[in-house]
This record gives structure tokens, sequence and C-alpha cells, in this order.
């Protein structure tokens, strides 16, 4: 096999899983902005995105939500296809906020008050996290996404 051969293999295998991974954070979002409406927030906190991230692990998606989720993330992966315009290069994504290392002092995530099915199924996920198990590489790259965030900010679970 050449070099090419190689690459266009390694994108064949990349792509689907990298579009995987796209789509449940797609899904993660939307549960964490459901989560911050819920909680009558006017942003979407750490604890929120935390929160989007655990259901999003541990309740899998139905099969609406993950057609819907896979052709946001096909959309991201094919807009990352196009060439560059000029109002994509003014665009900075990072916001100033995001460079300063705010310390909150070490906390437990806070949990949704709210009695709806995603904010109930959230509490009971959040109490069986840590004894979760996690069967495949993506489910782990998942958690270890959480447990970054959560190191990061120092929240624990």
């Amino acid at each position: 096999m050449t070099n090419v051969d190689m690459a266009n293999l390694d994108m064949g295998v990349l792509m689907p899983l990298m579009q995987a991974f796209l789509a449940q954070m797609d899904s993660a979002m939307k549960v964490s902005d459901l989560l911050a409406k819920h909680g009558n927030s006017e942003e979407i906190t750490v604890d929120h995105l935390i929160g989007g991230l655990v259901y999003r692990l541990m309740v899998p998606m139905n099969q609406d939500e993950s057609t819907e989720s896979l052709d946001s993330a096909k959309q991201i992966i094919d807009k990352l296809d196009e060439p560059e315009t000029e109002s994509d290069e003014e665009y900075d994504p990072v916001d100033e906020c995001y460079d300063k290392e705010i310390d909150f002092g070490s906390r437990k995530i806070k949990h949704p008050t709210c009695n709806c099915d995603i904010c109930s199924r959230l509490r009971v996920c959040l109490l069986n996290y840590h004894c979760h198990e996690y069967g495949d590489p993506l489910s782990q790259k998942f958690k270890n996404s959480i447990d970054t965030t959560c190191e990061t900010h120092k929240i624990f679970i």
C-alpha cells in the first residue's frame, strides 16, 4: 500500500468516528441548552455543559435524535472542506474571557431541580456516573472530556 492509499484508508476510518463524536457533542449541547432553560439561566454554565455531556454519555439517543445530530455533524464536516472566505478569516472564535483563568474553588456539580424527563434522568446519571461502564472508545473519549472539564473547573460529580 502506498502512502496515499494509507491516508485514504485512515480518512475512511476516521471520518465516521469524527462524525459520530461531533453528533454526540451536538446532542450534548442541545441537552445543555435545555438544562440552562429549565434552570432559568440566561446562559449555558459549566454545570449545564457537564450535565449535557454526562446525559449524552449515559442515555442513548433515539433514532430521531441520532439522525438529526448526524446530519448536523455532516454539515460541520462539509463546511470544513469549503475554502475559507474573507468573513471566515475575520471571525475569532476565542472570546477574551476564556483566556482568563477563574478559580471558583472546588465544588460539587449543581443538579437540575426540574422534574421533566431529561432533568430527572440526569440526576440519576450523575448519581451513577462513577460506576457506569464504558464499552467503546468513543464513550471513553466522551468520559475523558467530562473528566477533563471537571478537573479544569474543580468540579466533582
